[in-house]
Parts: C-alpha cells; structure tokens; sequence
C-alpha cells in the first residue's frame, strides 16, 4: 500500500500538500505531540537494523530517539522545526512516511571553514524504507530549504558518512556541495566511515 505512494508539491514554510493523484497525496507539516511515537519508529527503521542481536536492542534504540524527539519539541525553541511527511488517501487512512529537523547551530571559533557563524543544519532526514525513492526525501528537503529562507539565512548544511552513496547522491543532485571531511575517533582507530560537512547556497529570489 505504501509503494504505491503518489504525490505533488508546492513550497510553503510550514505545510506542504499536493492534489490527490492515484487516491494518495502528500502532506508535509510541522510536527506535533501526538508525532513523536510514529516518528520514532520511523527514525528507528532507518539509521538501525533491526536484523540479528540488534533486534534486541531496538526497542531501547526506539525509545531513546522518542524521549530526544519529545525534549526538542518541547522545547518550542524559534530556531528549530520537526517536519513529517504523511500520505492520506479518500478513505481517510494516514501514515508518517518520513522526517527531517532543521536548527540552527553556532561555530565553533577553531572550524573557520563554517558556511556562517550561525547557519541552519538539516538533520535526522529520514524515509521509512518502503516509501522511498519516491521522491518524499526531496520534499522534506525543499520545505527545510524554505524555512532557512524564511528566517533570514542563504546556506543550509548537513552531514552525510561517506559510504552513503545514496544519501550524498541525494545532496548532489539538490545542489549541495562538500565543504569539508570530518574524522572522529571511531574513523581513526577503527575504520568508521569518515563525516561530510556539506552546505548549499540558498538564494532568496
């Protein structure tokens, strides 16, 4: 049922919406309280597997990312937005399909490269696994592009590891460009995937 997901787009800054196509549409919206359980299923799908001994400890994966979720948007801060993509069809059904965060984060004084001294960053962008490549992981882009417009910026960053191939093709594709490789401790001594820091000139016309 969720495969079958068609959708149009029109940019605004909080809610997006297309006209029925097939009998499915897709919203995007700001999310809210009753959000956060579907969101943290959603998130936990796709940065943790949920095969072998990590079927074990993904409910408590799950309710780690819930209690962080529920903090941040109870927090009501004017620099942060959760969106979340919905499908609804005639027959009234609603799922959240996916996610992306959008805050914004100051430099450091010893990362001169940054984009800005304070500069919106897109995180936890994320599709649930049978609805993507279809187009939802743009959308959410798109309306988190928007907002860093609405209020007052022309950059947007985000980080992707290096052995994701699908997500950086993403990001290219959408204009955003390699700023920066970042390595960690865990790349250094134990051959973890390196970070990149990409940004993305945002014009206001």
């Amino acid at each position: 049922m969720v495969n079958s997901c068609f959708f149009s787009f029109f940019p605004s800054p909080s809610v997006e919406t297309g006209p029925t196509i097939g009998h499915v549409q897709l919203v995007i919206r700001s999310a809210i309280p009753k959000d956060i359980k579907p969101l943290s299923q959603v998130l936990t799908e796709s940065f943790h597997s949920s095969q072998g001994m990590m079927a074990w400890v993904s409910p408590l994966l799950k309710l780690g990312l819930y209690e962080d979720l529920r903090t941040r948007l109870n927090h009501h801060s004017p620099s942060y937005l959760c969106l979340v993509a919905i499908i609804t069809n005639s027959n009234n059904y609603e799922e959240i399909v996916g996610t992306a965060e959008l805050s914004v984060r100051s430099s450091f004084p010893w990362l001169s490269q940054s984009p800005e001294p304070n500069y919106p960053y897109i995180s936890n962008l994320a599709v649930k696994p049978s609805c993507r490549r279809q187009g939802i992981a743009r959308q959410l882009l798109l309306c988190c592009e928007q907002t860093a417009r609405n209020w007052g910026y022309n950059q947007v960053a985000l980080h992707v590891l290096e052995n994701n191939d699908q997500a950086q093709q993403l990001y290219f594709k959408n204009g955003y460009q390699l700023h920066r490789f970042e390595s960690t401790l865990g790349s250094w001594f134990f051959g973890q995937p390196r970070r990149l820091f990409l940004n993305k000139h945002i014009s206001h016309g």
